[in-house]
């Protein structure tokens, strides 16, 4: 358990083939797959994160280091989580588990590098306002937010920032900002009535204070992107 979370898919890292490639495990289809075998465990009140990072294969002497990715899921603690060991459900990933937790630090202040990619992607699936609710009202408001008590992800902002104003033209992030819009992880996901839908499962209370925080990040977000130079404070 790490700070109120529950790892459910422990470190998982890419395997070297036989052949030279190193295949990585696809770990949102391990997710689904352990979703539909715990549907007790499903609601967006488990508020299921997968982390990425990146890590080395160290190869034997005659083989070169390579790096891979290296990913876990950790979901909101709750008392019938508490009991679950990973351990039982071990065959949906067995091949890919990571030999021992990582030694070194991981990059997750690196994230943002991902995300970037995954956004353009998105793009050109379902298009920019898609792509800008996934980057900017999602993924850019958890970095700020995890910045703020950590140097080494607020030292990163500059560099996503810069990326994000590399993949959309300042007008499409302008607009963005001014039009009404939901925020955070299920914010640019469904449509309106499920949107209510699953902001009915969880605590008004809750609610309110998550709708808080998101609009302070999002006018932080605001000013690194528009502001002159980035909206960068000294």
């Amino acid at each position: 358990m790490v700070e109120g979370r529950v790892v459910i898919i422990p470190f998982l890292q890419g395997k070297r083939n036989f052949d030279g490639p190193v295949t990585e495990p696809d770990i949102e289809a391990i997710l689904e797959r352990w979703l539909d075998r715990h549907p007790e465990f499903q609601g967006p009140e488990r508020d299921y994160r997968i982390i990425r990072g990146r890590t080395l294969l160290v190869e034997d002497d005659d083989e070169e280091n390579v790096e891979t990715g290296l990913v876990r899921v950790t979901a909101a603690a709750s008392p019938d989580l508490a009991r679950y060991d990973p351990a039982e459900d071990a065959d949906l990933y067995e091949e890919f588990l990571a030999e021992s937790e990582p030694s070194s630090p991981i990059e997750f202040h690196k994230i943002w590098i991902e995300q970037c990619e995954a956004a353009e992607q998105i793009e050109a699936d379902y298009g920019t306002e898609k792509a800008l609710g996934y980057l900017i009202g999602e993924k850019l408001l958890n970095f700020l937010e995890v910045a703020e008590t950590k140097p080494e992800w607020r030292a990163e902002i500059p560099h996503f920032v810069s990326k994000i104003k590399e993949i959309f033209k300042p007008w499409q992030i302008a607009e963005f900002f001014e039009t009404p819009r939901r925020l955070g992880a299920l914010g640019h996901a469904g449509d309106e009535e499920a949107h209510k839908a699953l902001r009915r499962q969880v605590d008004e209370s809750e609610n309110l204070r998550e709708d808080a925080r998101n609009l302070l990040l999002f006018e932080r977000a605001r000013e690194w992107l528009l502001e002159e130079g980035g909206g960068q404070k000294p």
